[in-house]
Formats: structure tokens, C-alpha cells, sequence
């Protein structure tokens, strides 16, 4: 792939996530991704939870805080 076309590529990755991301807030809904090998939910009110499995394989949420 030429130069030129990742880039156009990576445009249109980052104005589809950013439209993704206003979509969910404004639904109410939260978003998620991974950060530095965690799977993280961010919420409308900005609120970041890291999203674990307790000793019983539950999914449970801990407040997060970037590194």
C-alpha cells in the first residue's frame, strides 16, 4: 500500500472512531477499547472503569486511572 493511502486509510479510521465515540455518548452509552493491555469503558460522563473478572470469572468494573 502506497504512503499515501495509509494515511488517507488512517483519516478515515480516526473520523469513523470519533463519530462512533459522539454516537454511543449521546446515546447514553459508554464506549470501549484497550490501553496498555486492559479493556477499558469510558462513559458519557467521562467516568473510566477497567473492565477484570473476579475469582469467579464474573465481570466486575474498578475505577481506572490512566498510567
Amino acid at each position: 500500500m502506497k504512503d499515501k493511502e495509509l494515511k488517507e486509510w488512517e483519516r478515515i479510521g480516526k473520523l469513523v472512531t470519533a463519530t462512533a465515540r459522539e454516537r454511543a455518548f449521546a446515546a447514553g452509552s459508554f464506549i470501549s477499547y484497550g490501553e496498555n493491555g486492559k479493556v477499558i469503558r469510558e462513559y458519557p460522563d467521562g467516568r473510566r472503569t477497567e473492565v477484570i473478572r473476579d475469582e469467579h470469572g464474573n465481570r466486575k468494573e474498578i475505577d481506572y486511572a490512566s498510567q
